[in-house]
């Protein structure tokens, strides 16, 4: 049973719970949590509707080392240094939430499903009325292969953004940018539709859809891990790797991103 508010049948209603038209829309709808996070837990059923989602069980980093990480070749410190844009290594908890995701992309091959909802456990739904969702699917890209339906960063171009991208492409020229040329030209977002921008650089995974081909790819450069969840998901896109798109109005938030909520991060 899905909780309105606003008079039920109008189309005007605002969800406190998923959308009927994302149910009906996604098959498969994951949740990525860890089994000792109960107060995570009742989190989603509150804000997506007990039934409305199937909750996925990844590695807490407590019952974990990164030396056996190492040691079984399921985390490459080179490889995820030579990508990292400052070199740096991946901490044990980012390693446990990229782990997380590629388990959801595995369960979600293995069903006949077109394509799934991923959400974290701290997400949030935002108070968007249903007519303006049914719009938004209706307009969804049909090369779609990816969908944030929350994010942080991207925007368009800026007044001055073709002299910062030539300029990034001279650095990468003479070594100094990781960024290559076509992740370069793939930096800004660009209009789409009324509902749809072609995404950029844009972060966080807290409430994104993938396809069949679009998870196959994140399981492919997450196998060794190397990059923190929602750079797997940027690098991918910024590549060309990934069709992906953003969705506006954004449907959902992230309760750990906002610094007055006391449920934090379980990657730090």
């Amino acid at each position: 049973m899905h909780c309105c508010l606003g008079s039920p049948g109008n189309g005007d209603e605002r969800l406190n719970m998923l959308s009927p038209a994302l149910l009906s829309a996604f098959d498969r709808r994951y949740v990525l949590t860890i089994r000792s996070a109960a107060d995570r837990h009742t989190n989603v059923r509150e804000q997506l509707g007990e039934g409305n989602f199937e909750l996925v069980y990844g590695v807490d980093r407590s019952d974990v080392t990164m030396e056996a990480f190492v040691a079984d070749g399921t985390y490459d410190e080179a490889i995820a240094r030579s990508i990292d844009r400052r070199n740096k290594p991946m901490t044990l908890g980012h390693i446990c939430c990229s782990l997380g995701h590629r388990m959801i992309y595995e369960t979600f091959l293995a069903t006949d499903a077109e394509r799934c909802l991923i959400f974290e456990d701290d997400v949030v739904v935002n108070e968007i009325p249903e007519n303006t969702i049914r719009e938004m699917l209706g307009m969804m890209p049909a090369d779609a292969e990816l969908i944030y339906w929350g994010w942080e960063g991207g925007g368009y171009r800026p007044r001055f953004g073709a002299i910062k991208q030539g300029l990034y492409h001279i650095y990468h020229s003479l070594g100094l940018l990781k960024y290559d040329h076509t992740m370069i030209a793939n930096l800004y977002a660009r209009p789409y539709n009324e509902h749809f921008d072609r995404a950029g650089k844009h972060f966080m995974t807290h409430a994104y859809s993938v396809t069949r081909s679009a998870a196959e790819s994140l399981i492919r450069l997450q196998t060794p891990v190397k990059l923190n969840a929602d750079n797997a998901l940027m690098f991918a896109v910024l590549s060309g790797e990934i069709r992906a798109y953003v969705a506006r109005p954004k449907l959902f938030g992230q309760r750990s991103a906002d610094s007055g909520d006391p449920m934090t991060t379980l990657t730090a």
